[in-house]
């Protein structure tokens, strides 16, 4: 990740340097993975949800990720559409998650006061272009997360990043994932099909 990302998402974040710092307490610099598939019988119960399965690989990847910091890399898969979306970005905890600079909470769903406040990137190569922004609410014990997502984030469709990303609109529905955290052998390959820059 490119030095003027990091510059605008730990700036933004400067609240991050607490005292308790939940993402690098349950989240060590090796990473974790979560994961959450969507059976058929919740997908007839929420027909306006588009994701079938979503992905989540927090961890410090790149030597410029500040230590209290972790690189993010998201996969959701949707009804109908052969290749996944891929989101990259950074993460912090931040005391005042959701909150914009009127203090007011763009995602209404989330409530809390204390989460991982993350910032999907919009490019690569340097670009410093944003991709919006989301929390990441964790459990206590780490075992868990609740994936806040806002009205939209960019991505790539497919692992091709050569591409210019892609702004997606995100449904009502399509916006409160819960994931559990499963073993670290199943986010392998999603780390190795995207990058950074």
């Amino acid at each position: 990740m490119s030095r003027p990302i990091y510059a605008l998402l730990f700036l933004a974040l400067s609240s991050a340097a607490a005292a308790k710092n939940p993402l690098i307490e349950k989240i060590p610099p090796s990473g974790a993975c979560y994961f959450r598939r969507y059976d058929e019988a919740h997908l007839r119960a929420h027909p306006g949800q588009t994701v079938v399965s979503v992905r989540l690989s927090l961890r410090r990847a790149l030597p410029l990720t500040p230590e209290a910091a972790r690189d993010l890399r998201l996969e959701f898969r949707h009804k109908g559409r052969g290749k996944p979306f891929y989101v990259v970005g950074g993460c912090a905890s931040s005391e005042e998650a959701d909150r914009d600079s009127r203090g007011a909470r763009p995602i209404r769903s989330f409530r809390e006061e204390a989460a991982a406040q993350c910032m999907a990137r919009g490019g690569l190569a340097g670009s410093a272009e944003e991709g919006g922004e989301f929390s990441i609410d964790l459990a206590e014990d780490g075992a868990s997360v609740i994936l806040y997502m806002g009205d939209g984030v960019s991505g790539w469709r497919g692992p091709d990043q050569k591409k210019t990303s892609t702004y997606v609109e995100l449904s009502r529905q399509d916006r409160v994932f819960a994931l559990e955290r499963v073993d670290p052998s199943a986010c392998v390959d999603l780390d190795k099909a995207i990058t950074f820059d």
